[in-house]
């Protein structure tokens, strides 16, 4: 372990090996800004085709509803031909898994309906969410999702192509179902699955990374109060999923180009590796080098 540690170390410093890296990471950059631009490309040929079927006798409600059929169209097809099929799709599918592959393949059944769903009504500038419904004692058995229409959040379900209306003909949420199921199990289209009863829902599942997410909810709880934490859908701040790894691999290019300047500076003015980098040695030993040279 201590070999392993100081070739590591050793590596780390070397100049060459981090140009090298450099180049990997800037290289990557590009792949996440090309994929991320043209995922958003796709979403916005969604936007515009949907834009052509609102008039203005649209209400929030109707608008978001537009955009749960449309979704439902588009993935409904693709479902059949997908959805069971074992072949493997590469590192975009399986590593990165970005909208775009929910999109084009339906493969992960309700929860690619949810996803694209909520990125073509982001595109309208909704607060969304994705709901993780319980069915008996299996959380996320099927995910549906909520739009924030101005007022009030409403429930839309794209798998099934299905929203639930309040007696005041307003949409209804998903609390509105959950708390009157034998209202709103009246309008349950026929293939509707019918174990899912609308008993709980979570929107993040906060211990899928033990000790980091249990400690950041309780960070946004004493923050922003209890209730705000529970609504918060993480899959949906991260949705742009290429976008999430460019910042990322961004934040890398930073932190390593500050530690190849570091570096350079040292190998390149400083008499030795153990003297300390500050304002007045860097000053000192550059009007030293300077002098040198001249």
């Amino acid at each position: 372990m201590k070999q392993a540690y100081l070739f590591c170390k050793k590596i780390g410093k070397n100049l060459h090996f981090l140009m090298f890296l450099n180049g990997f990471i800037l290289a990557s950059i590009f792949y996440f800004v090309m994929q991320s631009r043209y995922e958003n490309g796709l979403f916005a040929v969604i936007h515009s085709e949907i834009e052509t079927h609102i008039d203005a006798d649209d209400t929030h409600d109707s608008v978001v509803v537009k955009a749960m059929h449309a979704c439902h169209d588009l993935l409904a097809n693709r479902a059949t031909t997908f959805q069971h099929a074992s072949i493997d799709l590469g590192l975009a599918a399986s590593l990165f898994h970005s909208t775009q592959v929910d999109l084009m393949t339906t493969k992960g059944a309700c929860g690619s309906y949810s996803e694209v769903l909520a990125r073509i009504i982001g595109t309208f500038h909704y607060p969304v969410r994705i709901a993780q419904m319980k069915a008996g004692n299996v959380w996320a058995a099927h995910n549906v999702v909520e739009a924030y229409t101005g007022t009030h959040w409403v429930l839309l379900d794209p798998t099934f192509d299905l929203n639930f209306v309040k007696p005041n003909h307003q949409l209804a949420s998903f609390n509105d179902v959950h708390n009157d199921w034998a209202y709103y199990s009246k309008q349950l289209p026929a293939d509707y699955d019918p174990k899912y009863r609308y008993e709980d829902v979570r929107y993040t599942n906060w211990s899928k990374f033990p000790l980091v997410g249990p400690a950041l909810k309780k960070l946004i709880t004493a923050i922003s109060g209890e209730e705000y934490a529970d609504g918060i859908s993480m899959r949906v701040v991260f949705i742009d999923t290429y976008k999430a790894y460019y910042e990322f691999f961004l934040l890398l290019e930073s932190l390593l180009l500050i530690a190849m300047i570091r570096i350079y500076i040292r190998s390149r003015f400083f008499p030795s590796p153990n003297t300390p980098i500050t304002v007045k040695n860097l000053t000192k030993y550059i009007k030293l080098s300077t002098e040198a040279s001249s």
